[in-house]
C-alpha cells in the first residue's frame, strides 16, 4: 500500500510540476544558498540478504515513510546535503521464508552533488557520500519467539541520481535514488549468527524551497 502510494504521489507532483514548468517564466536560482525539501521515500532491500546460523535465508521487506532533506548550493554545479526520515522506518524480516522478527532503523545519509543544466527548469544531478544507519527496536516472533535478536548498527557508500522540477525560482519539486552499502552484523542471544546485507535502493520525492 505504501509503494502504491508512493507511485501516485509521483505522478501527481510530477504532473502538476510539468505543467506549472511549461508556463514558469523564472528560471531557478544559480547561486549559493541553502535548500530543503520534505518528501516520502521508500527503502527496498536487495533480494536475498545472506545466510544467518549458517542455514537460515534472510530476506528483509520495504517500507516507506516521510523524509527531510536539508542542503547548500555551493555555486551553479555543486551542492552537499544531509537526508534522514523523520518516522523510523520499519521491516519485517523473514528467515526460509517464516516471519520471524522486526526492526527499526534511522539511516542518516550525507551526498555530494554535481548539477547538470544550472539555472533550466529540469535539472538532473548525480552524487556520492557516506551514510550510516542506526538499528534499534528488534522484535522477535515465528521460530524465534522468545529470543533475543540484536541487529548492529551500519555504515557504508552512498550513490545518488536524480532530477529538480523547478516550478520557480526558488520552488522546485525532486524525484532521486540512492544506493546504501548497508550490512549489518546479527547476534542472537548474545552469540553472534551471521551478517544481513541490506543493500536497499531508496527512491522517491520530494518538494523543496531554495532560501
Amino acid at each position: 500500500m505504501k509503494a502504491l502510494s508512493l507511485t501516485l504521489l509521483a505522478g501527481t507532483l510530477l504532473a502538476a510540476t510539468a505543467a506549472t514548468a511549461g508556463t514558469a517564466t523564472a528560471q531557478s536560482a544559480t547561486g549559493p544558498g541553502f535548500y530543503g525539501a520534505i518528501g516520502y521515500h521508500n527503502v527496498s532491500p536487495k533480494s536475498g540478504n545472506g545466510t544467518l546460523a549458517g542455514v537460515l535465508s534472510s530476506d528483509i521487506d520495504s517500507d516507506a515513510e516521510p523524509t527531510l532533506t536539508l542542503g547548500y548550493q555551493f555555486d551553479r554545479n555543486w551542492s552537499a546535503e544531509a537526508w534522514l526520515p523523520l518516522t523510523k522506518f520499519k521491516h519485517d524480516v523473514s528467515l526460509d521464508g517464516s516471519k520471524s522478527a522486526s526492526i527499526k532503523h534511522m539511516p542518516y545519509l550525507f551526498t555530494a552533488q554535481y548539477h547538470f543544466l544550472p539555472g533550466s527548469t529540469v535539472q538532473p544531478f548525480v552524487g556520492a557520500g557516506y551514510g550510516f544507519v542506526n538499528v534499534s527496536g528488534e522484535r522477535t516472533t515465528g521460530p524465534l519467539t522468545g529470543t533475543s535478536l540484536n541487529v548492529k548498527s551500519g555504515d557504508g557508500f552512498v550513490g545518488q541520481f536524480g532530477v529538480d522540477f523547478y516550478a520557480s525560482e526558488n520552488v522546485f519539486v525532486r524525484a532521486d535514488a540512492r544506493y546504501f552499502d548497508w550490512k549489518s552484523k546479527v547476534e542472537l542471544n548474545g552469540a553472534g549468527i551471521g551478517e544481513v546485507k541490506v543493500n536497499p535502493w531508496i527512491y522517491g520525492v520530494s518538494v523543496g524551497y531554495r532560501f
